[in-house]
């Protein structure tokens, strides 16, 4: 069995000049990208070791330079996903609401960090967070800053009538969440139909009137996340 360099890549990090510092980071990265392409193709079950480094282009042994075992691979990927989303989202949360519902829908329905082919990543981790406590408390932390951004973004508008901001948040991420599933497995559910669809759902909520025109200027919004809204 090979044993894991006992240095850690974290301190070498720490320690490393900062151009070697940077290369770290490269192949650590390669790495994660390699192990989101096996879960699609093969499952992260059926994913061995050998496989990840192969996908990789590098050897067991050096793979377990950067990381100690493919759980601590599946962590980090479950970590990218949540921070870069939770990243782009609240990003906008100074905007008006209007602005904010149509950076929702678009990020969730265009898809800046995870494309539509990468999907299974997301409902997989999901899966594997049943028996997983440290991917379940990065969902976790997912669903609880999301929650108090829809909650905060619902606070701010006059909502359908005897409905809770948080009443409404909940049922926002419960569209969210449905829309997202069925789109695997309902063919005529394209991103155009599914936008549509949440995106007049979450106007309904919020008691607005829905403007096909964005509240802050384009430019401002595509420079400030580089998600085009798209008109639906």
């Amino acid at each position: 069995m090979i044993k894991p360099r006992r240095r850690t890549i974290q301190k070498d990090l720490q320690t490393a000049p900062e151009a070697d510092s940077a290369k770290l980071k490269d192949r650590r990265q390669a790495i994660i990208a390699a192990l989101r392409r096996c879960m699609l193709t093969k499952g992260y079950a059926e994913t061995r070791l050998t496989d990840l480094a192969a996908a990789a282009g590098i050897s067991v042994s050096h793979f377990l330079y950067y990381f100690e075992s493919k759980e601590a691979a599946l962590e980090e990927v479950c970590e990218e996903i949540v921070e870069q989303t939770l990243t782009q989202i609240t990003s906008f949360r100074n905007e008006p609401p209007e602005e904010r519902i149509h950076v929702l829908v678009d990020h969730v329905f265009v898809r800046n960090v995870v494309a539509r082919s990468e999907l299974g990543v997301i409902l997989e981790l999901v899966a594997l967070s049943i028996h997983r406590p440290a991917i379940r408390e990065k969902l976790n932390r997912y669903n609880r800053e999301m929650m108090a951004y829809l909650t905060n973004l619902f606070e701010q508008v006059p909502r359908q009538p005897g409905v809770s901001a948080k009443e409404a948040a909940e049922v926002a991420a419960a569209i969210w969440m449905g829309l997202f599933t069925n789109s695997q497995y309902d063919s005529s559910l394209d991103d155009n139909r599914a936008r549509r669809l949440f995106r007049r759902s979450l106007f309904d909520l919020a008691n607005i009137r829905n403007s096909d025109s964005p509240a802050v200027p384009v430019d401002a919004v595509r420079k400030k996340s580089r998600i085009r809204r798209l008109s639906a």
